[in-house]
């Protein structure tokens, strides 16, 4: 908690310092999202369901994708790209041996105000959606849990991206692969072909993680997808924990 409260003053100060910047990336974000949504309504102008899909659950996917983004981009975003530069300048030596747990504090030192302001905007268009669901306490957690499993997979796969920097340079450019994914796949699962849907589903579940919160409300099986996500999870934090135990003992300081 000193950590978030830390990260967040420097992050408003950091805010007020560049509000025009700030402002510009809520803008950007903001329009980007509205086409979002008035593609939703484009695309079911022709009739109520596509592939089983009405146009409200596609809404509630795209709003809950941009749910998963922002709460990834708040608390994660800006760290990973500091990151990303330390790593391949060898600026990490002031935070390697602070007296913190490195590993959290190199991702978590600053937060994302824009996107907090994003967020509300678009959690409050999941909330207008998702009182069109059958809802119950069950699925409404189910849902959240959906999110958080989804912002944690973005979260570790940019990890373990950003930390291959510690043997091989070049790999900042990797930092975008997942979010292009997330947008690339931001679409109903059943309009996918099934052999796109095996391999993004249960190799690299990214078509899960966007479809996963929707599919509470729509599938029984969902049960399952959860367990197995949240288990894919543990691996790979396992993993970037590894990697980054190895990468800072590899680490090579321009001092």
């Amino acid at each position: 908690m000193k950590l978030l409260r830390l990260a967040w003053q420097l992050s408003l100060q950091e805010f007020l310092a560049y509000k025009t910047t700030s402002i510009l990336t809520f803008i950007l974000a903001t329009a980007f999202f509205s086409v979002e949504v008035i593609t939703g309504f484009v695309y079911f102008t022709m009739g109520n369901q596509l592939n089983g899909w009405h146009q409200t659950d596609y809404l509630l996917l795209v709003t809950t994708i941009s749910n998963i983004v922002y709460l990834y981009n708040i608390f994660f975003i800006i760290g990973h790209e500091n990151l990303s530069n330390k790593i391949l300048t060898g600026a990490l030596d002031y935070d390697l041996i602070r007296p913190v747990n490195s590993y959290w504090y190199l991702v978590m030192n600053r937060i994302d105000i824009p996107s907090i302001i994003n967020l509300a905007i678009s959690g409050g268009f999941s909330v207008i959606l998702i009182r069109h669901e059958t809802l119950n306490i069950y699925s409404i957690g189910l849902y959240l849990i959906a999110i958080g499993l989804g912002v944690g997979f973005i979260f570790l796969m940019n990890q373990i991206a950003i930390s291959l920097n510690f043997w091989i340079d070049g790999f900042s450019a990797l930092g975008g692969i997942i979010e292009n994914a997330t947008n690339l796949f931001s679409r109903p699962m059943p309009i996918f072909p099934q052999v796109i849907q095996i391999i993004f589903t249960f190799v690299f579940p990214i078509l899960l993680v966007t479809n996963l919160p929707v599919m509470v409300f729509k599938n029984s099986n969902v049960i399952f997808y959860l367990g197995y996500l949240a288990i894919l999870e543990i691996l790979l934090f396992i993993v970037s924990k590894l990697m980054w135990k190895y990468g800072s003992q590899h680490y090579l300081s321009a001092n």
